[in-house]
């Protein structure tokens, strides 16, 4: 007999992984935590090919079947780790070790109070130099050169590399040393990334169930703010899409219900 009592309904939470596949195959790594996902949603569209009897009165549409279907989906985090962040800038995450360097310089013309520069720029490596020490400033003149003043005639950020003017001057050299540092760096690309997603209930009301997209890639979705109000500050945030893609036999997802004892 039909049970007319029962509503079904679920309240939907969970947990998003995301196993990216091994260099050159469709062979998924270890699983990673998407970290906290405020939303994550997908959706299901089909393509139909319908028939109309046309051998006499008005067009009726007699039959229809479906041609093709597709998943896709798409999901924002606010767990923003590194890795996370390489989907949505569809680059890699790399690790940037410098290593101690002493007496370096730089020589900068026509200073004018307000401007900064970065100390440790080149073309090969546009971020600069970080981790700073023994920074000092003069005119450059041959012999003796005129030492600057600390936070008179400049400033300065070790940790950034950032060299700040304080007042003018005709021609302004920088000396400093870099220290041993390691840090993330993520070039922007045009990779998208694939890899099997899962997904976990933690429905605090209703059944529990639980996804898996074997082949599943990832894009962009939206903008990441850099800069909130002051007045009404956000977490910040990255969307990504999500895309269920063929993988040899299987289906382009699965729902797994709990098991039962």
């Amino acid at each position: 007999m039909f049970d007319t009592q029962s509503k079904n309904l679920v309240v939907p939470k969970g947990k998003a992984y995301f196993a990216k596949y091994l260099a050159g195959t469709q062979n998924p790594g270890p699983l990673r935590e998407l970290g906290n996902c405020p939303e994550f949603t997908l959706t299901r569209s089909a393509e139909t090919l319908p028939h109309y009897g046309a051998m006499g009165g008005l067009k009726t549409l007699d039959e229809e079947i479906p041609i093709d279907a597709t998943m896709n989906g798409a999901l924002s985090t606010d767990d923003m780790r590194p890795e996370n962040i390489s989907y949505w800038w569809m680059g890699d995450v790399a690790t940037i070790s410098a290593t101690a360097v002493t007496d370096l310089s730089e020589t900068f013309l026509l200073v004018k109070a307000g401007d900064v520069f970065q100390l440790g720029r080149t073309t090969a490596n546009p971020s600069g130099a970080r981790k700073l020490t023994n920074v000092s400033c003069d005119d450059g003149a041959a012999g003796t050169p005129a030492t600057f003043v600390l936070d008179t005639d400049y400033t300065v950020d070790l940790e950034l590399g950032l060299l700040f003017i304080l007042t003018d001057k005709p021609k302004l050299v920088a000396n400093y040393d870099t220290q041993v540092s390691t840090r993330t760096q993520i070039a922007t690309g045009i990779s998208a990334v694939e890899g099997e997603m899962k997904f976990f209930s933690i429905n605090p009301f209703g059944a529990q169930s639980d996804i898996t997209i074997p082949r599943c890639r990832l894009i962009p979705n939206g903008d990441m703010a850099l800069v909130t109000d002051a007045s009404s500050p956000a977490w910040q945030t990255m969307g990504l899409n999500i895309s269920a893609l063929k993988k040899g036999t299987l289906p382009l997802a699965l729902r797994d219900g709990r098991p039962a004892a």
